[in-house]
Order: structure tokens, then sequence, then C-alpha cells
């Protein structure tokens, strides 16, 4: 009797670790999908048709600077998965341009890099 009670028991004990092993395998998978839609994807603040901010971009600053500017008025989703989208569409002809942009917190990543690094 108290050895079936005791296999019944690891039994219970093991099918319970084992599905917090995979609940939680399934929730960093999510988190990196999620992270990574966020760097290569269609990422948006809000969707259309968004509001039109005003933002400067002064002389000097830096793109994580300018990354967390963008963050703290609400024209981006994440500071840090828009400096790392940044980063890889970075070259060698493009630098960030001072000056004031109106920008739609409905833009894309994309969109927002195009325009304070092309002006299109």
């Amino acid at each position: 009797m108290l050895r079936t009670v005791r296999t019944i028991l690891i039994i219970l004990l093991n099918f319970i670790f084992y599905g917090l092993v995979l609940f939680g395998c399934i929730q960093i998978v999510h988190v990196g999908y999620s992270f990574a839609y966020d760097i290569l994807g269609e990422t948006m603040a809000e969707l259309p048709p968004g509001e039109d901010r005003t933002f400067m971009i002064e002389n000097g600053r830096t793109e994580y600077e300018v990354a967390a500017d963008l963050a703290e008025q609400n024209l981006i989703k994440d500071k840090y998965t828009f400096y790392l989208r940044m980063k890889l569409e970075e070259d060698r002809d493009s630098s960030l341009r001072p000056g004031s942009y109106t920008l739609n917190t409905s833009m894309t990543y994309e969109e927002i890099l195009n325009e304070i690094f092309h002006g299109r």
C-alpha cells in the first residue's frame, strides 16, 4: 500500500515538473519570437491612423539616445528593438540627420528610419 502511494506521488511530481518545464520552454520561445518580430517585422506603436508628433534630433545625439527619445514620446514600441533594427539597417552612407521631424505613432520602424536617416 505504502509503495503504491509512493509510486503515484513520484509519477504525479514528475508530471508536474515536466509540465512546468514545458510551460517555461513555450514562454521562452514566445518571448523570443515576439522580440525578433519587433526587430524585423512591421512594428508600430499604434494602429493607424495614429497621432502626428513633432520629434527633434539635436546635433551630437547618439542612436541609442534617439531610440530612447522616440520611445519616451510613444513613437516606437520599444527602444531596444528599435535600436537593434537601426543597427541592422545601418550602412556606411547613413547617419542621423539633426532636425525637426513630424512622425506618426502608426509609422513602422522602417518608415521612421527612412525619415531620420534619409529624409524620405
